[in-house]
């Protein structure tokens, strides 16, 4: 046996190893987002747990990031809900099959972005601009939180307009808040005390009990904690977007509405591939990670799925806890479909607020961010305030083109003084 086999095999369970425990909150803080996301895009939850199993599994596979998490996303569920229900009733089989062909056509569009190499576009961002967003995701993140936290339901898109909803509501429930608060306070106390890679499932957990003990204490018609809730899946999951050609219009809107998706899922992959080659020094390779992406769509509309795209607060929370291999994005697939098997009446159990407390972790760390403000160099302060301000009240995408708009304004000024 050559000698070098042992040692790459004692890497390869090294790494298994330290992957284990973020795999394993990866899966816990996809179930939630999974039914939350799924219903913001109209469909019902099970296609955002399909999205979660094999199509995720083939982004992490083939994508170049080591460490990125891909599935239900925000901005691509809003712009699923935006594109399908002006056709078909949210739920509905014809919606269903519209959000299908809008994720099929998403997906080709993806693989005709990496084969033009379109990514390269993305990478002229200077590290102001990236950090900037980082920072403004933390703020997004922890804006929508606030619902979960109030016991709140919101419909807000925005994170003002939900913020507001929230604040303004006038039946608060101060028990959720109380659950998140001690998952914060775990976490950090955890984080202090040298158990920083741990910190994210300390605090889950803590939180979960914490739920529990209060409903112990007086009630859970006094604490009315929101939990996940039971599933219903099915092994069945396999699906064929169906064009209809009687109905051109809605056909064309597929196409045209995939192409907005197949764009905003492209700019948050290139958007998460600089952060984590910044976060842990990973080799850049965006146009890889859109591959990773195009197929994951291309899965997810053939296994009942819906469009998604790189997670920005399930892959930062992989790094939090000490990811640093596919490994960790493997497992939580591997653990999640083992849960949704055997342990649905468990998984139903855990409460929303805990799941809320864990995310305001992640959000705070984000905004650690900006403390690399460079002082030394205004514009590149600048350029990463303006950005900040323009993720929290125009959103990421718009961010980014803000972000890069001023970047060249200031290159051209620069130019300029240089000529004269």
């Amino acid at each position: 046996m050559n000698s070098a086999e042992p040692r790459r095999l004692d890497a390869l369970l090294a790494a298994c190893r330290s992957d284990c425990v973020p795999g394993l909150l990866a899966a816990l803080l996809t179930l939630p987002q999974a039914i939350a996301l799924a219903t913001l895009a109209g469909m019902p939850v099970e296609h955002g747990l399909y999205l979660s199993l094999l199509p995720a599994l083939a982004a992490t596979l083939i994508g170049n990031s080591r460490v990125a998490l891909s599935g239900p996303n925000t901005a691509t569920s809003i712009l699923l809900y935006a594109s399908a229900a002006t056709f078909a009733t949210p739920g509905s089989d014809a919606y269903v099959n519209q959000v299908l062909l809008i994720t099929f056509f998403a997906a080709a569009f993806q693989f005709g972005f990496y084969f033009l190499r379109v990514g390269r576009l993305f990478l002229d961002l200077p590290l102001s601009v990236t950090q900037g967003i980082i920072a403004g995701t933390g703020a997004l993140i922890l804006s929508q939180q606030v619902g979960p936290l109030l016991g709140v339901v919101i419909n807000g898109q925005g994170p003002i307009e939900s913020l507001g909803q929230a604040l303004a509501f006038d039946a608060k429930n101060t028990w959720p808040l109380a659950v998140g608060a001690v998952a914060v306070a775990a976490g950090l106390w955890a984080k202090a005390h040298r158990l920083g890679r741990y910190h994210l499932l300390i605090a889950l957990a803590t939180g979960w009990l914490a739920a529990d003990f209060c409903d112990l204490l007086v009630g859970s018609a006094t604490t009315a904690f929101e939990r996940l809730g039971r599933m219903n899946l099915s092994f069945d999951f396999f699906s064929r977007p169906r064009a209809n050609w009687t109905e051109l219009v809605a056909l064309f809107a597929a196409v045209s509405d995939g192409l907005a998706v197949a764009a905003v899922g492209s700019l948050q992959v290139a958007i998460m591939s600089r952060t984590t080659s910044v976060m842990i020094g990973e080799r850049l390779h965006v146009n890889r990670d859109i591959l990773g992406q195009a197929a994951m769509n291309l899965i997810a509309a053939f296994t009942s799925g819906l469009a998604g795209a790189t997670s920005f607060n399930r892959t930062l929370a992989n790094i939090e806890t000490g990811a640093r291999g596919r490994t960790a994005g493997v497992i939580g697939v591997v653990v999640l479909g083992i849960a949704l098997c055997v342990a649905q009446s468990l998984l139903a159990r855990i409460p929303l607020a805990a799941v809320a407390g864990v995310l305001v972790l992640v959000g705070l760390s984000l905004l650690g961010a900006l403390k690399t403000i460079d002082r030394k160099h205004p514009r590149r302060a600048v350029e990463m305030l303006v950005t900040v301000a323009a993720a929290i009240f125009l959103g990421l995408f718009y961010a980014v083109l803000v972000g890069a708009c001023l970047t060249l304004y200031h290159r051209a000024l620069d130019r300029d003084e240089s000529d004269d």
